[in-house]
């Protein structure tokens, strides 16, 4: 709970202060062969890209954190009673949530900077240069959305696969109407 906590901390701290300092000065000077361990700190702290991926990092620890304190007593009571009916598939997906819930929360800081590095990647592959002026709305846009999807793949992973599942099945209907 305590890690959970001084995650949160640190991500509203980091969030604040990506929002609110500018890092062009620090990577200017760092342009400028000024090389020292505020600038290349701050530098790497404010900068969008790569705050973003440490918001990434810290909202999926904290996802982690969460998923720690969720009571295993009924999911298990789900998988004894998949397991009665026979319904494998069922038993399978429980038991993988399971995992999930019961994970180090480090392990789920892994899956949130995967999260930051399949989003970027994307974003890199659509736009040429997407940073290079950055803004606070920028900035407060990219943090939310990585930082919520590393939150609940950090939680648990297939609460992300059952959302897709339904917007597709909701896809699938809306073009079944037309």
């Amino acid at each position: 709970m305590m890690l959970g906590i001084a995650s949160m901390l640190a991500w509203v701290a980091l969030f604040s202060a990506g929002l609110l300092v500018d890092s062009k000065p620090y990577r200017d000077a760092l342009a400028k062969q000024d090389v020292t361990v505020h600038n290349l700190v701050l530098a790497a702290l404010l900068y969008t890209p790569t705050s973003v991926a440490l918001l990434s990092m810290l909202a999926g620890l904290m996802g982690g954190c969460s998923s720690l304190m969720y009571d295993h007593e009924d999911l298990e009571e789900q998988v004894k009673s998949a397991e009665k009916e026979g319904n494998q598939q069922l038993v399978r997906r429980l038991t993988l949530r399971l995992s999930y819930l019961s994970e180090s929360p480090f392990s789920s800081m892994l899956r949130g900077f995967l999260v930051y590095l399949a989003i970027i990647s994307g974003i890199l592959l659509a736009i040429s240069n997407p940073f290079e002026v950055t803004s606070a709305d920028q900035f407060i846009r990219l943090a939310g959305l990585f930082s919520v999807i590393a939150f609940v793949m950090g939680y648990d992973p297939t609460r992300f696969e059952d959302l897709i599942d339904t917007l597709s099945s909701l896809s699938h209907k809306a073009a079944g109407k037309k």
